[in-house]
Formats: C-alpha cells, structure tokens, sequence
C-alpha cells in the first residue's frame, strides 16, 4: 500500500468528523452534530464535494457523506476541519446497511417504535451523485437506483422525503427513471442537460470533482428528484 494512503488512514482515526464504527450499528446522530438539525445524506460520496458544498449553503442543516473507501473520505473531512463546517460528518460505512446506522435511540422514539412494530425513520433527504452506473446486465443489483437499494431508503426516509440523483450516464439515468417508477417513487424532476437551464438552482450547482472531468469532455449532466409517497 502506498505510503500516502496509510498516512490517510493513520490520519483520518484522528478526524473527529469521521465514524468509522467496527460493525453496524446505530448512531446518535443528534448528540453527535450537538443538535437536531435535518439530516441530509450524500451516498458514495468520494471526497465529499457535494456533502461539502450542500454544507456550505445550508449551515442549519446537517450532512453526512457515505463512502467505503477511507482514503477518499479523508479529503472531505480535512476540508470540514479546515473550514470549521461543523454542521458536516462521514461516515465510512457500506450503503447496504443504512438502516442499521440511522434508527433514532431516544426512550421515546424506542417506544413508538416498540409499539408500532417498527423504526422510525429520520432522513429527510438523500443525494446521490455520479455512482457507478455498473453498465453490464448482471450488475444491474449493485446500481444505487436499484429496487433493493430504493427499498432501503423508503426505510430510513420520512414520509414524504426526497432522493437527488446527478449522473453523466443517460442509460443509467434513464434506468433510474423506470425503476423509480416501478417501485412506486413519485417523480418530481427530471432533467435531462441541467446546463441548458437559464438558472440553475444553487444545489445543482455544486460540482464534483466527476463532475468537473465530465463537463471537460462535453458530457451532459441529468438530474432526477423522486418523493417517497407519505403514509395515508
């Protein structure tokens, strides 16, 4: 292993802003931020780019980037730390198991959830943006859109709660579209070419470092806004 990536990694266990727990498992995310501000998350979020840009423009809300890879996340969160963005944290974690991150653990919610026979779920937002689009047919399951990974965020979304998707694919945008569809999202927004928009909305203007090298080859960006459908 390059020494640079186990100086991140020595480094990044010192980064109050990144949990990197030994097992799944539920996180008090309230007494972590210091507040009860909403929650946005940024799924595979590499270095963080979008989680820091969102960050930047709504200081009364909190975020939270996902990523596996440690060394990716380091830059984000030394950034967070450098800017003082408090309302900002990583989490290195698989996205396969959300849920297990984000059950609230107060006596109350505990006993809404005992009595109801389920957790309550507390994210009110999700972005998610340039994934993998896993082109070949076979690993059709391990696209983020996929009807499994859809299922798990209907689990930790509120009613009502809304997934940003950013992509340069238009297959797998357009595959998102129709499993969206399918596994009964509403469909908000769809964009195909945001920059041919006269205005562009301030959270579609934060660029990734994807983002960048896309528009560099003259590659459209689409954008998908899906609502989870309330409980009646």
């Amino acid at each position: 292993m390059p020494k640079n990536k186990l100086k991140k990694f020595a480094e990044i266990k010192t980064f109050s802003n990144v949990i990197r727990p030994a097992k799944p498992q539920n996180i008090d995310w309230k007494k972590h931020f210091g507040n009860d501000n909403p929650i946005t998350l940024e799924l595979a979020c590499g270095k963080g780019d979008y989680t820091l840009g969102l960050a930047r423009i709504y200081p009364n809300r909190n975020f939270i980037g996902i990523d596996i890879k440690g060394a990716r996340l380091w830059k984000g969160a030394k950034t967070a730390l450098e800017e003082k963005l408090a309302n900002v944290a990583f989490l290195r974690a698989r996205i396969e198991n959300l849920e297990k991150y984000f059950i609230p653990e107060n006596v109350e919610t505990r006993l809404i959830a005992s009595l109801l026979k389920k957790s309550q779920p507390i994210i009110p937002e999700i972005w998610i943006t340039f994934p993998d689009p896993f082109p070949r047919k076979r690993d059709a399951k391990r696209r983020l859109t996929s009807p499994r990974f859809l299922e798990i965020y209907k689990k930790i979304l509120q009613p009502g709660g809304i997934i940003h998707l950013k992509t340069d694919n238009l297959s797998f945008f357009n595959y998102s579209v129709e499993t969206s569809e399918a596994e009964n999202w509403q469909i908000k927004k769809i964009i195909n070419n945001i920059y041919s928009l006269k205005t562009l909305p301030f959270n579609l203007q934060i660029k990734t470092f994807y983002e960048e090298q896309h528009l560099k080859n003259n590659k459209q960006i689409h954008y998908l806004k899906i609502k989870k459908e309330a409980r009646l």
